[in-house]
Formats: structure tokens, sequence, C-alpha cells
């Protein structure tokens, strides 16, 4: 017992105070806070203001005329609360003696009432069931509170049943108008017909139920895109703070490799100064020692030619004369070498990139890149005129709708001729790999989807977007195809819909009305999501598998609005072709699943029309008398 109120106590706690609720107030998003501390927050932060955003999740909600007071009271929690403080002083209690809270005597209790909400002794349970006025109270062991096997009334306020207005009536209609309990008396005064519209309880309960339960379904399918969702975003932050170790690694060790050669080259380039430094100081030092030498000789000769004028007699002057004349004259006629000057030039000029060293750029997010284009206009193998739709076929293969030439191409993703399906005016196409593999074709004006057998290109069968005896009397307008994993779905720009067929007989499952016209489709099982290119409208709907717009695209180019062509979607995001109407303005588009533009991954495609995924993940598209296929880097 201790532990069952040990782990749902945290639940009944106000997000706010961070106690058990006290008259719990409910939301519109169902987060219920203590009525006071919903005060002290709106009083505190929007006081005077209309609405105020959940403590917990920020979702706005529209208050009630008289704010926080008018808020619906979250009774059941406040019950459940009432209950669980009961057990859990109970439970406290197993091992100390509970006064009885009626007499003065002393005694143990042993029962509570629940409508009295005291504890008992066994003599005053006894008198206590005497008295008409309590005869008919509830009154219950300690040990079966212990125990979880009652539940405790609610006090008169608290309950629902019991209406505020009319003392002593209780609450048998619903007024599905107000929303709202009411009694008898309160179906003649306050909620009389016709302007409201009531129910007995126990039907609106089952009603209401069955209303609750329907929506069910969608909610799981939201739970768990979100928990895919989820997952997705886990993985992608592991496999980032994978790439982060990664790239940081990669760094380190290009660093370290430039160090290296940084100290490799500063090592050599010092080596090479100094033995230029050793060299030309040999040079310095031998134009010195000759300098000095002839320096020292004419100080010599000019000294002692001093000597002899000043000390000689005149017939030791006229002995030497010869001789002191001829030195002074030779040495006269000596010039001191000359130095280069160049030798003493030294200096150092920084390469242009920081010693001619680059470390590279980080890569922020993965980039579409050309992997390559095929095709020429022509009418022969590898020739396209007029190519408009693609699919992936088999692995590693594309089938191309080559409008003008009344044909659809099958090749491989590199381009080579694989075959060929004549035709007349193919427009879209579209591919089923199970059960079978089968290729879904729309010729222009056709009222009914072609369907071949993809291991030999015959023609299987071919089926109508209506029942059959309503084909001849039908105008419509076949333009595009998308294929989930066993359906496929045909747009119908005429009659404004989408129809979903059963791949394996083309039985109609679904027609869908659509906003704008489905010139192009593209469906991905794992998210629930059809998005519909509407063409020359400029717009783009991205919707549900039945048909509820979710959001909007109005994809543009230099902020002027432009036509969109093919699309193609997965978890990754939305992939648009869009084009201005001119050859040589095509872009495609890159969007996320809710419609925010994120990249443009192409320019300057000539006539772009289809777009789709391969096998291997690669982007094909369509450019008239070419096919560009492109790849993540």
């Amino acid at each position: 017992m201790a532990t069952a109120l040990k782990k749902i106590s945290p639940h009944l706690e106000c997000d706010i105070c961070q106690e058990k609720y006290k008259r719990p107030k409910v939301l519109d998003c169902q987060h219920s806070f203590c009525e006071t501390c919903l005060e002290k927050y709106y009083t505190s932060r929007y006081a005077g203001q209309p609405k105020i955003p959940c403590p917990v999740c920020r979702r706005e909600m529209v208050l009630p005329e008289t704010r926080i007071q008018g808020l619906k009271a979250n009774f059941h929690l406040m019950g459940i609360v009432e209950e669980v403080s009961l057990q859990e002083k109970v439970a406290c209690s197993e091992n100390t003696k509970v006064i009885c809270e009626i007499c003065d005597e002393g005694n143990e209790a042993m029962h509570r009432c629940l409508d009295c909400a005291q504890n008992i002794c066994p003599n005053c349970r006894k008198t206590h069931l005497r008295f008409a006025a309590t005869s008919n109270h509830t009154v219950v062991t300690l040990e079966d509170i212990r125990q979880g096997k009652v539940t405790v009334k609610k006090t008169p306020e608290e309950d629902e049943s019991k209406c505020q207005k009319h003392k002593g009536e209780v609450k048998r209609f619903y007024c599905e108008t107000c929303e709202e309990l009411i009694c008898r008396d309160c179906t003649v005064v306050d909620h009389c017909k016709p302007k409201h519209h009531y129910i007995e309880s126990g039907e609106a309960s089952r009603k209401y139920k069955q209303s609750l339960k329907d929506t069910f379904p969608d909610f799981t399918t939201g739970i768990k895109r979100l928990q895919k969702a989820l997952a997705t975003s886990s993985q992608a932050k592991q496999k980032f703070t994978q790439n982060v170790t990664k790239t940081v690694k990669a760094v380190k060790n290009k660093a370290d490799k430039m160090r290296a050669e940084i100290t490799t080259q500063e090592t050599k380039m010092i080596a090479e100064i100094k033995q230029l430094q050793q060299d030309r100081n040999k040079t310095y030092d031998k134009h010195q020692e000759t300098v000095t030498m002839m320096l020292q000789s004419k100080q010599h000769s000019f000294s002692t030619a001093q000597d002899v004028i000043n000390t000689a007699s005149d017939t030791d002057l006229l002995s030497l004369y010869p001789i002191i004349s001829k030195d002074l004259k030779s040495l006269k006629s000596q010039n001191p070498p000359q130095i280069d000057p160049k030798l003493s030039y030294l200096s150092f000029t920084p390469g242009q990139r920081i010693g001619d060293i680059n470390l590279g750029k980080l890569a922020v997010k993965g980039k579409w890149e050309t992997l390559r284009e095929f095709g020429k206009v022509g009418s022969g193998p590898g020739e396209f005129n007029g190519a408009v739709g693609v699919t992936a076929t088999q692995p590693g293969e594309i089938g191309v709708a080559d409008w003008m030439n009344n044909r659809v191409v099958i090749c491989s993703n590199e381009g080579q001729h694989k075959g060929t399906i004549p035709l007349r005016h193919p427009q879209a196409v579209a591919a089923i790999h199970i059960p079978e593999q089968r290729l879904f074709v729309l010729e222009e004006g056709s009222k009914y989807v072609k369907v071949f057998n993809m291991k030999d290109n015959t023609l299987v069968k071919q089926f109508p977007t209506v029942h059959k005896h309503q084909v001849d009397k039908t105008e419509m307008n076949l333009q595009s195809l998308a294929a989930t994993k066993n359906s496929i779905l045909v747009g119908d720009t005429k009659n404004m819909v989408w129809t979903e067929h059963k791949a394996t007989d083309g039985e109609i499952l679904h027609t869908i009305p659509v906003q704008t016209p489905p010139c192009y489709l593209a469906v991905d099982d794992d998210t629930d999501i059809v998005v519909v290119s509407g063409g020359d409208t400029k717009k783009v709907d991205i919707a549900d598998s039945k048909g509820t717009t979710n959001g909007t695209i109005n994809p543009t180019i230099n902020g002027k609005p432009v036509k969109c062509r093919g699309v193609c979607c997965d978890s990754s995001g939305i992939y648009l072709v869009v084009y201005q109407g001119v050859t040589g303005t095509g872009h495609i588009h890159h969007y996320d699943l809710d419609g925010m533009f994120l990249d443009c991954l192409a320019q300057g495609l000539y006539i772009p029309r289809g777009i789709t995924f391969t096998s291997d993940g690669q982007l094909a598209v369509t450019n008239w008398n070419k096919v560009k296929m492109y790849h993540k880097v």
C-alpha cells in the first residue's frame, strides 16, 4: 500500500506549488493547477489580459469573464486527491492508535464515516447508525481504506451530480447548447427549449464517450508520428554527436599534420638562413682581412715616410727617397676591394594564405550536387523529347514518361537504355513493388489508368477512377499519380479530387476532394502526408491521407510567385520543382513537412517537370530532353 501511494502521490501535485492539489482548476490543455496558484500566476504576470499560457506546455487559452474563478473545477482530480490523502493518513496510522473523533473517551477508531469524514470507534458507530439523520451514512473499516477497497465520497460542493442552484435536485440532464450538466428545474428556468437542447445525462455520457473514442485512432496515429519524429530526432542527434567526434578528430589530425609540416618548413628555412649566414660571413671576414692588411700597410708606409722626413739627414733622406716614393705611389693607387651590397639583403615574404596552408572548411549540412545527366533531343535510345514524368521502377532503374515520343522509357540510373513501352502521350508514371512489380501510367486525355508488368513491360489491366457505369457520363482530366506501399493515388484536376485505388485490382477505396488542382501528387506512408502541387496556380497544399489540409506552400524565386511542377517527399521533407515559365529558370526547392523553406538545391533547369527518389536515395528530375540525377554529399 505504501509503495503504491508513493508512486501515485507525485502525479497529484500542482506543478506550480509542488504540493497536493487544492481546489484544482483545469485549463483547455487538460493541465490542472491549484486555484490559488493560478490566481497568483495570473495576477503577477497577465493581470487584466483575456488569456494566459499554460505554465507547463505554454498553450494559450481564452479565460472566461470571471477569469480564474470562472475556470471549471476538476472535481474528478479533487476526489482522487482526497481519496489518496485519506489512504495516506490511514496507512501512516497502521502502527499507531487512531482516536475516535466523535466521543471524548479516547477510544481507538476502527471505522470511518465517509459522509461525515470522521474516524469513529465501535461504540460510536452503533450510535451513529441508529440515528435517523445518519442511519444511511456509509461507514467502512479503516482496514478497507488501507487496502484501497473503498472510494471516498465527495463533499456536497465537490459533487457534480448535485445542482448548486436548486438544492436537493440531481443533475439528470446535459445541456448540449451550454455544455453543462443541469437538473430538472434547470430545464424549465435557465435551459428551456427550443433555445437550449438537452438530453438525459446517461445518454449524453454514452454519446460523448463514443465521440471521444472516435478521436482516439487519429490521436494514436499522431502519437506514433510524434514518437517516430522523436526517435528520428534522437537518432539524428546521436549521429550528429558521432559526426562531431569524428570531425573534431579529423580537424585535430589535420592540424597535427599541418603543425608538423609547418615545423618542417620552419626548420628547413631557418637552416637555409643559417647556412647563408655562415657562407656570407666567410665572405665578409675575407673582405675585412684584406682591407685590414691594406690599411696596416698604408699606415706603416705613411708613418715611415713621416719619420724619415722629420728625423733623417739629407744624405739619408735622399738615399731612402726612391724607395719611399715608389712605395707611396704604389700604395696611393691601391683602392679597397668592393663588397657586394646584395650580400646584406635578406627578408621574408609571408605566403598569401598564411604559409600557403589551408585547414579546410566545415560543412554544416549535407549538400545536394549534380551526380550526372543523360539524354539529348531525339527519339532513339538515350534520347528524349518532352520528358515529363519519372518514377523509380526496379532497383537501379527509372521509368520516364517521354511525352512527345509517345512512350515510357525504362533506363538505368546511369542512363543505359533498358526498354520502351509504346503509349499515347504519357504524362504521369508511378511504380509499386509489393506484392507485384507494377508500373502505372496516365495517357493524356484517357479516363483509365494503365497497369504494366515491370518484368516484361506487358499491359496487365486498366481501371477507371469512377465506377464503370459512370465513365462515359463523367468528364475528367487525370493528371497525376502517386504510389503508397499498396495503393495508387490518381489526381483529377477537372473534378478537383484525388482517388485512392487498390494496387492489385484498381478498386476505388476513397475519393478525396481537394482545394488545389492535383496537377502533381506525392505521398509518404510513414508521415501520412499527401502533397498536392497545383501547377500554374503557384500553390502547393500539404494534406493528410484523409484530405485535411495542414499547410500551404507558395513558392517564390526572388520574391515572385512561380509555377509548381513535380513533387516528391519523405521524412526529410518535401522536394518541389518550380519554374518561372521561361526556359532555363527551373529550380528545385526543399521544404520541411510543415512547408517551411529550407534550401534551393538546384537552379537553371531548362524545362523541369517530374521528380522522384531513386532506389538508392538519389533525386531524378526530368528536364525535357534530359534526366538530371542529384546525390547528397
